[in-house]
């Protein structure tokens, strides 16, 4: 398993353990306006962004805090399409006060480029009580050995990369190739999460467990969306019924993990 799904792996063990408690995410969030405006936004390398953007929104940073926003704003109109600059735009009106302005900024980072890290970023800030980034997907394997599965491990590098339209693509290729495999249709349900719409992945996740009840991938990986979404109790039925398919296999383990973390005080 990468460091960047035991990352997130990990924040969903904090959620669980906290019991509904808010996980904060490690860039401003809104609890941490008008705290200390003296520093400026913190830098966000953004991969996706053309080094002369990522080159540009540096030396607004250090503008700060005279013409940091207004140097952002017009960066924004120079490059419509940067999510980067509206993420480090909402970063800088929050810590000014500007709460709205910058849930629009952030909102307007997710919309002009939605497959990057900026634009998972921004989904974080508007939604600072859910953990961070997106659920992964875990495969329960570790070579491919088939189409399919080369795609569903293309996915979850992006999803690694904080890419969730291409991991998406990836997902829903995999499902296509292999329409009768438990573990490609729930990467595909997968990467259909969203913070402002949960509801599209569970429509797709929570009919396999229907159709494959003893799949240890869905009952995990729903116990896992559970977890983002806020509901603590299912997320504990879903994982202790994955653990049961197998305890010993590598979900099972995780499951198991996942449940006593929840346990803790």
């Amino acid at each position: 398993m990468s460091a960047s799904v035991r990352v997130r792996l990990i924040v969903a063990l904090a959620a669980l353990a906290a019991a509904g408690a808010a996980v904060g995410v490690t860039l401003a969030t809104r609890t941490d306006v008008a705290k200390d405006t003296s520093k400026p936004p913190p830098y966000a390398a953004d991969p996706t962004a053309r080094p002369e953007v990522a080159q540009a929104v540096q030396e607004a940073l250090r503008a700060w805090p005279a013409g940091t926003t207004r140097r952002l704003r017009i960066l924004a109109q120079r490059y419509p399409r940067s999510g980067l600059v509206r993420f480090e735009l909402g970063l800088a009106l929050a810590l000014t006060g500007q709460q709205a302005d910058a849930t629009k900024a952030w909102q307007d980072a997710e919309r002009v480029q939605p497959d990057s890290p900026s634009a998972v970023r921004a989904q974080d800030l508007r939604h600072p009580n859910t953990p961070p980034g997106l659920p992964p997907f875990v495969p329960g394997f570790s070579q491919p050995t088939s189409a399919a599965q080369s795609r569903l491990l293309r996915g979850a590098t992006f999803q690694q990369g904080l890419r969730p339209v291409s991991a998406e693509r990836e997902f829903k290729a995999a499902a296509t190739l292999a329409p009768a495999d438990p573990e490609a249709l729930t990467a595909a349900a997968v990467g259909l999460y969203d913070k402002d719409r949960p509801a599209l992945a569970f429509s797709h996740l929570g009919p396999l467990a229907r159709r494959f009840p003893h799949a240890q991938t869905v009952r995990f990986h729903l116990g896992l969306l559970l977890i983002y979404f806020g509901d603590l109790g299912r997320a504990r039925r879903e994982l202790a019924l994955a653990r049961s398919e197998g305890p010993g296999t590598p979900l099972g383990k995780r499951a198991d993990t996942l449940l006593k973390a929840g346990r803790k005080p």
